[in-house]
């Protein structure tokens, strides 16, 4: 566990008792702090009471120095939230998980020997950060892989030296005021989190606050993205746009090494081609990462080959929840029965004109049935069964797969939530589901 030892006898209040807070929390505690926490989950408060965590009242409020908002607890305008308003008006700062975690940073890396490694985007972070981390245990490296992914980042061990490398959303990087990651890198932008963010531009000024605090001395990379030019322009002074890299092009190493295209149609070349980047700035050799890009197994529900026969393959990429996230499995299978659908982020789906030449088959599920209907029905067979078992019986029972071979590629395109706690639960269930139909 970090501790927080530079906030010794000052008064915090955490609001949202998650796995960050309950970290950051944990991680003041044991560095001499007073904490208070709120949860606007009743019973919540109750478990955390009786473990012995001090809950915030009006008698105590009059304390607070420092309020620490998890991620996704609003802090500005009508949805900002009660204590936050409460509390503003004393004057009390709010600091977020990134600046303690900087903050953390400064105070122990005198002889500059720890990295952060920060990793933002739509799409790919979590294979990105764990294709980083994994090619660094290879080489030897000490890492640590936390943020958005994994452990919560107080609750990992602490480094004397080594790199930190962080997954961060666009609701932790919203926060974010002093945060200064020593490489940084936006993978890609689409809609997402619009519910909170409410504009796309909105979303993606949030993801470039991880550019906001760049000098000379940091590295950041993006992709080829308008909207991330635009925003960096209006944010940034000239030395610190200098600073950020466009990547428009592909390694010709990734490329053209055999051994790794087969890897770079299950990983996604894009998330290959930045982890290359980020690892030669780290020192490493070329060689050294292709081997270690090479003995990398991806990731649950990222194109995960769930089963392979003579003549048919079963794919889970349930961490496919929006249209952007579902063109890369759409280029790498051939005849391909698709299983797609859910709660859409976006109308856009025209971006997949190009992307659909290897589909036979397409079976939409969940709630939004029009916009994947009436794309694909114009183009392929389309049918619609609202739920993922009459959908895996359907994709199972398609003469094709008798005829010829095939892959049923399970990459819905949309999120999860109108029928599932999250990406993970739905892929699990669609494994669950395939399993009982092929093996009964």
């Amino acid at each position: 566990m970090i501790k927080l030892k530079s906030f010794k006898n000052k008064y915090f209040l955490i609001i949202g008792m998650g796995i960050t807070g309950i970290s950051v929390s944990n991680s003041l505690l044991k560095g001499g702090a007073h904490v208070y926490f709120w949860d606007d989950d009743l019973n919540k408060r109750k478990t955390l009471r009786k473990k012995g965590y001090y809950l915030i009242n009006d008698k105590n409020l009059t304390r607070i120095e420092y309020i620490m908002p998890s991620p996704g607890i609003a802090t500005v305008g009508k949805k900002a939230h009660k204590y936050i308003k409460k509390l503003k008006s004393k004057k009390c700062k709010i600091i977020s998980e990134l600046d303690l975690f900087q903050l953390y940073v400064n105070s122990i890396n005198k002889l500059k020997k720890i990295k952060i490694i920060g990793i933002t985007g739509t799409n790919g972070k979590s294979t990105t950060v764990s294709l980083i981390y994994h090619s660094l245990k290879k080489n030897n490296v000490n890492s640590v892989l936390i943020g958005n992914i994994g452990q919560p980042i107080f609750a990992s061990k602490k480094l004397n030296h080594g790199v930190y490398i962080l997954e961060l959303s666009s609701y932790q990087l919203e926060q974010a005021k002093i945060f200064k990651p020593d490489i940084s890198c936006i993978l890609n932008l689409s809609p997402d989190h619009l519910d909170r963010h409410i504009t796309m531009h909105n979303y993606a000024a949030a993801k470039c606050n991880i550019f906001q605090n760049i000098s000379a001395r940091n590295v950041c990379y993006y992709d080829s993205n308008k909207n991330i030019q635009k925003i960096a322009a209006s944010r940034l002074d000239k030395k610190q746009i200098k600073q950020l890299i466009p990547v428009r092009k592909i390694n010709d190493g990734l490329k053209n090494n055999k051994n790794l295209s087969l890897r770079a149609k299950k990983l996604n070349i894009q998330n290959l081609n930045f982890s290359f980047l980020i690892l030669k700035k780290l020192g490493l050799k070329t060689l050294d990462i292709y081997k270690s890009f090479s003995s990398f197994r991806g990731l649950p529900h990222r194109q995960e080959i769930i089963m392979k026969r003579r003549n048919l393959l079963v794919i889970n990429d349930s961490k496919s929840t929006n249209y952007e996230s579902l063109i890369p499995a759409l280029n790498n299978y051939k005849n391909i029965i698709l299983i797609c659908g859910g709660q859409i982020k976006s109308n856009k789906i025209n971006i997949l004109d190009k992307n659909r030449q290897n589909i036979i088959k397409v079976i939409v599920i969940g709630e939004t049935k029009n916009i994947f209907f009436n794309y694909f029905n114009k183009y392929v067979d389309t049918s619609y069964v609202k739920t993922l078992n009459k959908a895996v019986k359907m994709s199972l029972s398609t003469p094709n797969i008798v005829n010829e071979h095939c892959t049923i590629l399970f990459s819905p395109g949309a999120a999860s939530f109108d029928q599932y706690t999250n990406f993970e639960e739905r892929g699990n269930d669609f494994i669950k589901k395939i399993k009982a139909k092929i093996l009964k």
